[in-house]
């Protein structure tokens, strides 16, 4: 029989199923989140480095490792910090990174000198390469292989590309109308309710890998990443194959290869099992991703300089020209969701999305230095994110899919890296190639400064195209994991 009061139904009350989906959505906006503020990091103190030199009298030569000292711990323990979830617990990994991340942000935020700030934002690197696989294995961990996964992997995925749109925008906003400090500090508050809420809705983890940490790998694959990535931020800097970034490049390739090798002979523990990586769907998906950084990832670069160098705007103006972009990267990532709930093959829409975006940056190298900036840049800018929305989240999905619970950490942090990886050659390549456009004058204009990013947007659009190809390889549908099971109830109550 229904009750009523006062002669109307009384309201029932929420059943199993609605307060397990409450419970998964919570998880999502944690995890979510926690991506969020890492991956704005990495672009939020671009606009403030002017501030900060003139603040704490960083030299010319020196402002770059505000950003270099975080990217590089942020490539360099990924892997590793993946690898912590499986052995450590989720929980208590996602806690503890957080708060490491935030205790470095509020460290930076306070810096009273040049030195405290390049160790803050180093530190900060690290907590940040912890956090962001540890936000994916909880929801690769809580969610089943199905539609409620690809939904919140599609969420996720978003949030790290919105996360380099919005970025500069936020730090010119904050550095603008505050202090450059905020641009770190804004992370304090952010991070204490985060932790609080794991706390209160993350429940200790009952499957972990087993063994104990693989040291050497440990050191060697860390090694690896940050001596590579520094090879190719000074590729980058330099704009030329600098002898001392190409020995740098070198040496990561060899300790990344030396790596692979302890973990095929060596490691009693692997800190990433080969079995993993043989798996079809998770090598190609790792390709893929590895490319669609590296076409990606220097639009927001290239872009910007465009913008502020070329056309005048300044940090903030040119800011709010991304905000579009983070709009379409929501559709994008969410259509594909959906798309891959009415059973469409993951391959066809990753492949649907980067040649989207692949066609997008060929339309920017039609750019020159008066064109429309609606028409020549806000426009083809939209579809590329619309493109890269459509195409990562079911790339991250499929990278993940077969991977048991006990794995979660180490298949998410090397996806991770992946991207991060492709980002830094990418954006290492196509600025040595900007700037190969221009080298024969000795004080290029606005024009030859254009040609140079025209040229980079037109290999850019190649790199995609070999993403494309890339994910046609990929199985028609994701693997299920080999053993185990994943359920939600394990990691929220």
């Amino acid at each position: 029989m229904t009750n009523r009061i006062d002669g109307a139904p009384a309201q029932a009350a929420p059943g199993p199923d609605t307060a397990r989906r409450a419970g998964d959505w919570i998880l999502v906006a944690l995890a979510c989140t926690g991506q969020l503020i890492v991956v704005l990091d990495v672009s939020i103190v671009n606009v403030a480095l002017p501030g900060i030199r003139a603040s704490l009298g960083f030299a010319e030569a020196d402002l770059q490792w505000v950003v270099t000292a975080y990217t590089l711990t942020f490539a360099g323990f990924m892997l590793i910090g993946g690898r912590a979830s499986d052995l450590f617990g989720r929980r208590r990994v996602f806690v503890l990174s957080l708060a490491l991340f935030t205790l470095a942000s509020l460290a930076g935020g306070l810096a009273p000198n040049a030195v405290w700030l390049v160790v803050a934002r180093t530190v900060q690197g690290i907590g940040g390469a912890v956090l962001a696989p540890a936000t994916l294995a909880i929801l690769t961990a809580a969610f089943e292989e199905g539609p409620r996964r690809t939904q919140a992997i599609a969420t996720w995925t978003m949030m790290g590309a919105v996360g380099g749109a919005i970025g500069a925008v936020l730090g010119g906003i904050l550095t603008e109308f505050l202090s450059w400090r905020w641009v770190l500090l804004v992370n304090v508050p952010v991070g204490l309710v985060l932790a609080v809420l794991a706390l209160v809705h993350l429940n200790r983890d009952t499957e972990r890998a087993p063994g104990r940490l693989d040291v050497l790998g440990s050191l060697t694959v860390t090694a690896g990443f940050i001596v590579l990535v520094y090879g190719l931020v000074r590729f980058g800097k330099e704009a030329s194959l600098d002898p001392i970034a190409t020995a740098a490049v070198l040496a990561g390739i060899a300790l990344l290869a030396l790596f692979v090798l302890i973990e095929a002979r060596v490691a009693a523990h692997p800190l990433l099992p080969l079995r993993i990586v043989r798996q079809r769907a998770v090598a190609v998906a790792n390709l893929t991703m590895f490319l669609l950084g590296a076409g990606f990832f220097s639009v927001l670069y290239f872009v910007s300089l465009y913008l502020q160098g070329v056309r005048g705007l300044s940090a903030l103006a040119a800011g709010l020209v991304f905000v579009p972009f983070a709009v379409t990267t929501v559709i994008g990532a969410q259509s594909a969701a959906r798309l891959l709930k009415r059973g469409t093959a993951p391959r066809l829409v990753i492949a649907a999305g980067t040649l989207l975006a692949a066609l997008a940056f060929a339309a920017l190298t039609l750019l020159n230095a008066d064109s429309s900036i609606g028409w020549s840049v806000v426009l083809p800018g939209l579809v590329v994110f619309l493109g890269i929305g459509l195409a990562l989240a079911p790339t991250a999905a499929t990278a993940i899919g077969g991977a048991a619970p006990q794995d979660a950490g180490v298949v998410s942090g090397l996806a991770n890296a992946t991207r991060q990886l492709g980002g830094s050659v990418g954006l290492a390549v196509l600025t040595i190639v900007a700037a190969a456009r221009t080298r024969g004058d000795d004080a290029p204009d606005a024009t030859a400064i254009t040609d140079g990013y025209t040229t980079a947007f037109a290999v850019a659009a190649v790199i995609l195209v070999l993403a494309a190809l890339s994910a046609a390889l990929l199985p028609g549908r994701p693997g299920k994991p080999r053993t185990g099971t994943s359920s939600r109830a394990e990691e929220s109550r």
